[in-house]
């Protein structure tokens, strides 16, 4: 006998808040940058506003908790990659990484969803 795990649905609202918390945490990052002399921090500052940007805009399209968690899960990847990339000065990985957490949150998560455990193009 198969247990099939449902993932409880998030109020518009929660959706709402978080997503200006995020944006709010972006800014604010934005306007930190000019407080550190390393070019490499930053460099670090303002792709964590990227990262939390990005994250925030993608957390509109996503409606069940689980899709929030993976949200969140990639997020901090991308700032581990960021904070590799730019304290190493890897610049390919940090040009790399600005241009694809903006595709992924406002690209691919809201052109496709999530249908009976598959993914479709919305």
């Amino acid at each position: 006998m198969a247990v099939e795990r449902v993932s409880p649905p998030v109020p518009k609202q929660v959706a709402g808040l978080i997503f200006l918390l995020f944006w709010a945490i972006a800014i604010v990052a934005w306007c930190l940058v000019n407080l550190s002399t390393d070019h490499g921090v930053r460099g670090l500052i303002a792709d964590l506003g990227i990262a939390f940007a990005a994250a925030g805009t993608a957390g509109l399209s996503v409606s069940l908790r689980s899709g929030w968690v993976a949200i969140l899960v990639i997020t901090l990847i991308g700032i581990a990659l960021f904070a590799v990339g730019d304290l190493l000065h890897i610049t390919l990985l940090v040009y790399f990484l600005r241009i694809l957490a903006p595709a992924i949150a406002v690209v691919i998560l809201p052109i496709t969803k999530l249908v009976n455990g598959q993914r479709y193009l919305a």
